[in-house]
């Protein structure tokens, strides 16, 4: 008999122990979507802090995985701490350019309405810079302080968008007052 098998503890539940911990390392997979546990930007390391998933009826549209340089609950410091920052989407779904469009239209109004007037212009490049999405397509919002928000798709840059405050728009998006979906809030906040 082995140690595990003395004290009462079957061996294969020491094995699979093993197996799920050895798959964790580096990596957090969620609906079979694999976001890694750190990313650099302009040397900086940011840290996943919690991963959303938004939706539809039966589907899941996208993950969300936000990365901060230091983990956070809270919605505000996310959207507001002028530090380097990311979000990754991760399409699961087809999704046409007109209803990612439309989706980013109305989060912006629901939660930076105050500010359109001066962000107009700014979020209509914004919008130029997307096509339809597939499933397994990825954007990255990278946000790096005095340059703006690069966005990439597929590992291909399409633009940077200058200014915090229209990071901070971006980012009420997914965690301001009115997201656009509460629990996918929730986990991107790791709560």
């Amino acid at each position: 008999m082995t140690f595990l098998q003395k004290n009462g503890r079957p061996l294969i539940y020491a094995l699979l122990l093993i197996m799920f911990s050895a798959g964790a390392v580096g990596a957090l997979t969620i609906k079979g979507i694999d976001f890694a546990d750190q990313v650099t930007i302009s040397e900086k390391k940011l840290y996943l802090n919690g991963v959303g998933i938004k939706k539809s009826f039966f589907s899941t549209l996208y993950a969300c995985g936000l990365y901060l340089p230091h983990p956070t609950y809270d919605a505000d410091k996310a959207i507001k701490n002028d530090l380097c920052k990311q979000i990754v989407m991760h399409f699961q779904s087809k999704l046409s350019k007109d209803k990612i469009i439309e989706g980013w239209n109305d989060g912006f109004f629901n939660n930076s309405q105050e500010k359109l007037y001066i962000l107009q212009g700014r979020i209509t490049t914004f919008n130029a810079l997307f096509r339809d999405m597939a499933a397994n397509d990825r954007i990255t919002f990278s946000y790096v302080p005095k340059q703006g928000t690069t966005i990439t798709i597929n590992n291909e840059t399409k633009g940077t968008i200058p200014g915090s405050d229209f990071m901070q728009a971006l980012w009420a998006i997914w965690l301001g007052d009115n997201p656009a979906d509460s629990d996918m809030k929730k986990g991107m906040l790791g709560k």
